[in-house]
């Protein structure tokens, strides 16, 4: 595999090219705008990951879910719980392994995220706007080659 040399710029200083840093820097600049969409809706950033990650269809195991929502599975079973109170979401045994449940979306659930998805939507095409249909597909599909590689241990 081809290793790329870094070239430092005159001026250079340590976390202009360093990759955690740029890709923290982009998730601080476009979460930042929209988790301020988020709280007219009173709705947190957990419960906005967890609705819209479900919003898609179909039921996720309690792992799954965690992963796909970036938390941690303790915080996930907590949010779960009340998201459940709430009539948000449900708990289906899996027919598969008695031993775990499944996560779906309650009608209620959609009409709570749908229009939080639909902002998302707004803000994505606003914050990609100035970018080239190519570019956007680029970017894309290197976010997760990369993450796919990095989960995977292949780097």
């Amino acid at each position: 595999m081809k290793r790329h040399k870094i070239r430092r710029q005159a001026g250079y200083r340590f976390p202009d090219d360093y990759l955690p840093y740029l890709l923290a820097r982009a998730s601080h600049v476009v979460l930042r705008e929209f988790h301020r969409l988020l709280r007219p809706r009173r709705m947190r950033v957990a419960e906005w990951r967890v609705l819209a990650t479900l919003s898609a269809g179909g039921t996720y195991t309690v792992g799954a879910l965690a992963r796909a929502a970036l938390l941690e599975q303790p915080t996930l079973s907590k949010l779960l719980d009340r998201l459940e109170q709430r009539g948000l979401v449900r708990r289906l045994a899996d027919g598969m392994d008695l031993r775990q449940s499944r996560i779906e979306l309650t009608a209620r659930g959609r009409r709570r995220i749908r229009p939080a998805v639909a902002q998302a939507r707004r803000h994505e095409r606003r914050l990609l706007g100035a970018f080239r249909a190519t570019e956007v597909r680029a970017l894309r599909r290197l976010l997760r080659l990369f993450t796919e590689r990095v989960e995977d241990g292949r780097t």
